[in-house]
């Protein structure tokens, strides 16, 4: 029980930033000019919460040795939270057919291997690797936007930004006096996370974007996050 109860506190605290990060995002696009000091206290709160996520995470994984549990148990959490808000009314459930729901569940699957694959990186790995190889999901959103049609191509600057991403993660992995040292494990976990989340953000734009533009839908940026947890 004990155990659980810490895998609950970690899902309680990635849920919290989550909201704040949404918090955030609609308070810039309901007002032309947003509050300097609300945008960075948002910001810092989303930095600590995130913090402390990483550390309870990683303290749960170390000590019960079930980093798949830990990290379905966080998802679990989220649903929980997410029914309770709908069904006492302090956030409108979603609106959803059928084909909705349908077109939401690749989506979902994407999500869920990207936040398992975060999850087990960290808990293989030291968290400072795993949140240093994770910096790089811009390059791999960029390769899986030009590989699955319709091509999205950014502007040349935008792929040249990348160039101190990859640079600064391969000056990461290597250490003084060893040379290029990494967890090959960490490292492939967060790849994989790395790539469901390029793929959950290339396959399920349009579908996100149609569910929030139709209203009576009730899809809203936190209500998505809940449904693609579900």
């Amino acid at each position: 029980l004990l155990y659980f109860l810490i895998a609950v506190d970690i899902a309680t605290s990635i849920n919290c930033y989550n909201i704040l990060s949404d918090t955030r995002s609609k308070a810039t696009m309901s007002s032309k000019e947003a509050s300097p000091l609300k945008l960075a206290s948002l910001v810092v709160a989303w930095y600590a919460g995130n913090t402390f996520y990483n550390i309870y995470s990683k303290t749960a994984s170390n000590m019960i040795h079930a980093h798949w549990f830990v990290s379905c148990a966080q998802l679990v959490v989220g649903i929980v939270v997410s029914l309770i808000m709908w069904a006492t009314g302090i956030r409108k459930a979603p609106n959803l057919s059928a084909a909705d729901i349908a077109a939401c569940i690749p989506i979902g699957l994407f999500a869920c291997l990207a936040h398992c694959g975060s999850v087990l990186s960290a808990a293989v790995g030291a968290v400072s690797f795993a949140q240093i190889v994770k910096a790089c999901e811009p390059a791999f959103a960029a390769v899986i936007g030009l590989l699955i049609p319709p091509a999205d191509v950014k502007p040349f600057m935008a792929y040249m930004m990348l160039i101190p991403i990859v640079g600064g993660v391969g000056l990461a992995c290597v250490k003084e006096g060893k040379g290029v040292d990494i967890n090959v494990q960490a490292f492939l976990f967060a790849s994989m996370a790395n790539v469901a989340a390029a793929l959950k953000g290339k396959l399920g734009s349009s579908v996100t974007k149609a569910l929030k533009a139709d209203k009576t839908k009730n899809m809203d940026a936190a209500n998505g996050y809940g449904v693609m947890n579900i």
